[in-house]
């Protein structure tokens, strides 16, 4: 069976407070980078194995959707690769 790769992002959502975000926001600034604003969030590779590409990619949202707390944040499957 095909192994597969999936990266997904999950992120607090737009008005939920990132005080880990706010946090790195002041180091940046005290250091001299002068950002606007900063949001921290998590990246997770999952290899799996699955029939096809699609089956694949409908496990990876399905994890996701697991993954991500649907009161505070959104997930996004940021990529998904085939493994040789």
């Amino acid at each position: 069976m095909p192994r597969y790769q999936a990266t997904l992002l999950i992120e607090l959502k737009e008005g939920i407070l990132d005080p880990q975000g706010r946090a790195v926001e002041g180091v940046l600034k005290g250091l001299g980078h002068p950002v606007e604003e900063v949001r921290v969030g998590k990246v997770l590779e999952v290899v799996f194995q699955a029939e096809n590409l699609l089956q694949a990619e409908e496990k990876a949202k399905a994890m996701g959707k697991l993954l991500a707390n649907p009161v505070m944040e959104v997930f996004t499957l940021e990529a998904l690769k085939e493994l040789s």
